[in-house]
C-alpha cells in the first residue's frame, strides 16, 4: 500500500484553479470524489479563542496517477463564500487500488476568522484534485456538516443551603453562547432552558423550563421537598451547540 503526502504546491493556485473548472469539462473529467466523512457525523462546535481542528475523510477516484488533493470546509455558496476552513496539514492519501485513493486531511476553523454569528449553521465541504495528466477537477456542495457555536451554563446555585422542608429555595445560573462578532461569550434572553433535580440515589429530570433572562440570566424558585442536586439543562438550537449541562448543586432538605 502506498502513502502519498501532497506538499506546498496545493496551498496557492490549487486552492482556488478548480473554481474556474467549467461544468461540461468537470463531468468529463476522470477524476471523482466520493466517501466524505467529518468527525463521525457530529456537529463542529466552535467557541472564541482556539481553532477547532477536525478532520475529511475522503475517496478520490483517478484513471491516471493521482498528483495533489485537498479539502476546504465552506459556509454559503461556492462562489461566494461567507466563511472557511484553514489548513492544518496537508492532505496525505493512500491506495485502495489502482484506481481509488483515500485522502485524509486535517483542517481547522479559527473563530478570530469569522464575522458574523449568521455563518453558524450547515456547511459543506469542497474538495479538489489533480492528476498525473493534468486534469483538474473540482467539487463543493459535499457533505452538509453542522458548524454550531459553543456555548455555557454557569455553575447552578440553590439557596439557601440547607433548606427546611416546604421552604423555598431560589436557583440562578446563567447561560452564554460564543458571540463570533465580538469574540466574547455573551447571553441573551428569551432561551429555553430547563431546571433538572435529581434526587439522592435517583437520576436527573426536567422539573420546569425557564426563559433567560437579561444578559443570559438564569432564576426560578422551586418549593424543597427532598435532598438532592439542582442542574441547568440548555437543548440548544439551530445555531449552538446541543446538551449542555451546568454543573450541578446538592442541596440538604431537613
Amino acid at each position: 500500500m502506498r502513502i502519498r503526502s501532497f506538499v506546498g504546491a496545493l496551498c496557492g493556485a490549487l486552492a482556488l484553479s478548480a473554481l474556474a473548472v467549467p461544468a461540461a469539462q468537470a463531468e468529463e473529467n476522470p477524476l471523482t470524489f466520493s466517501s466524505v466523512a467529518i468527525n463521525s457525523g457530529q456537529p463542529l462546535v466552535v467557541g472564541t479563542g482556539t481553532p477547532k481542528q477536525f478532520r475529511v475523510h475522503y475517496n478520490v477516484h483517478h484513471t491516471h496517477e493521482l498528483y495533489t488533493s485537498a479539502a476546504t470546509l465552506y459556509a454559503g455558496s461556492l462562489d461566494t463564500r461567507s466563511a472557511q476552513s484553514r489548513p492544518v496539514s496537508e492532505p496525505t492519501c493512500r491506495d485502495l487500488s489502482d484506481t481509488v485513493a483515500r485522502c485524509v486531511q486535517t483542517l481547522a476553523i479559527d473563530p478570530k476568522s469569522l464575522v458574523d454569528n449568521g455563518v453558524a449553521g450547515t456547511w459543506h465541504v469542497y474538495l479538489q484534485a489533480t492528476d498525473a495528466d493534468h486534469n483538474v477537477a473540482g467539487k463543493g456542495g459535499l457533505y452538509p456538516t453542522k458548524v454550531l457555536r459553543a456555548s455555557t451554563l454557569a455553575h447552578t446555585d440553590a439557596a439557601p443551603e440547607p433548606v427546611a422542608k416546604g421552604r423555598t429555595l431560589t436557583i440562578t445560573g446563567k447561560l452564554a453562547h460564543a458571540d463570533w462578532t465580538t469574540h466574547t461569550y455573551t447571553g441573551q434572553a428569551g432561551r429555553p432552558v430547563a431546571l433538572q433535580f435529581r434526587p439522592d440515589g435517583g437520576s436527573y429530570a426536567t422539573v420546569k423550563t425557564v426563559d433567560t433572562g437579561s444578559g443570559g440570566a438564569l432564576k426560578t424558585t422551586v418549593t424543597a421537598e427532598t435532598s438532592g442536586a439542582w442542574r441547568w439543562y440548555y437543548a440548544g438550537d439551530s445555531a449552538t451547540v446541543n446538551g449542555v449541562v451546568a454543573v450541578g448543586d446538592a442541596v440538604l432538605v431537613e
